[in-house]
């Protein structure tokens, strides 16, 4: 878990080194001297710094590489489509230019992968699921259009915790070994693009005779597609249902790659 403190440090940093800079921002109003008399407020507005976001996608699998004992390459392989959900929380850096800590929930795919060598301790189909847990730090950029709709693009960085469920090898229309499930931690990446609608919220409150002008909480609509690296992991031992007998300690899924369709609501907390 090594890597999941750093890269949470790193964000720590960046949130942090990003704040300090715009309080600098913000304390230093004007120019000039005291003989020139007191200093003017600019007239500037300025809107919220932090939000949380919820959201929801539909992911779609590459077709995977599987191995075993690392000596059999499984053909026919396939994970099926999932369901996710997630929240976070992120911050406006200013120039368009924002990030975001996200957690993810991806739900039980069916995998599979058919194992037909001769020399294999156990031919067979293996059947077994897959889900996982992602953890990212992103950052994004929104192009500003001068309206409620903005395009983004933005990229992501973290780990991926992959489990496997129990499954089975079926060989002739039998069942004939029991998969035990599996887990495994590793580095997660993403690559993205979409766009949000300001569905209501963001408009100036007060006047610039009174000073600076805050700009009142944003909700948003989000959308967009997101490609995701999520490694790899290996599924328990298979057990022969016959004896008991070990056949296989390690059938791997390797290069996990899912395109997913995300749809979300961002809501601004000050």
């Amino acid at each position: 878990m090594a890597f999941t403190r750093a890269v949470l440090l790193s964000a720590a940093l960046v949130l942090g080194t990003a704040a300090g800079a715009a309080a600098a921002d913000l304390g230093n109003y004007g120019g000039g001297s005291m003989k020139d008399g007191p200093m003017a407020m600019p007239m500037q507005s300025y809107g919220p710094s932090w939000y949380v976001r919820a959201d929801g996608g539909y992911s779609v699998f590459d077709e995977p590489s599987m191995t075993e004992i690392g000596i059999y390459d499984l053909t026919e392989t396939d994970i099926d489509s999932a369901w996710s959900v997630g929240g976070g929380i992120g911050r406006y850096f200013g120039g368009g230019i924002r990030g975001d800590l996200t957690w993810s929930h991806r739900f039980e795919a069916d995998a599979q992968g058919n194992l037909a060598d001769h020399y294999a301790s156990l031919e067979g189909v293996r059947r077994f699921g897959i889900k996982s847990d992602v953890f990212l730090a992103n950052l994004y950029y929104d192009f500003d259009t001068g309206s409620r709709f903005t395009p983004y693009i933005g990229v992501g960085l973290g780990v991926t915790r992959n489990k496997t469920t129990e499954g089975t090898v079926d060989t002739c229309g039998c069942t004939t070994a029991i998969i035990e499930e599996g887990k495994d931690t590793h580095v997660a990446g993403a690559a993205m693009g979409g766009f949000s609608i300001k569905l209501r919220g963001g408009e100036q409150q007060g006047s610039f005779k009174d000073g600076p002008v805050a700009s009142s909480r944003g909700l948003y609509l989000d959308a967009g597609y997101r490609f995701m690296y999520l490694g790899s992991v290996e599924t328990g031992a298979i057990v022969h249902t016959g004896g008991g007998t070990t056949v296989a300690e390690d059938p791997t899924v390797e290069d996990i790659h899912a395109h997913e369709f995300r749809f979300g609501l961002r809501y601004d907390l000050n």
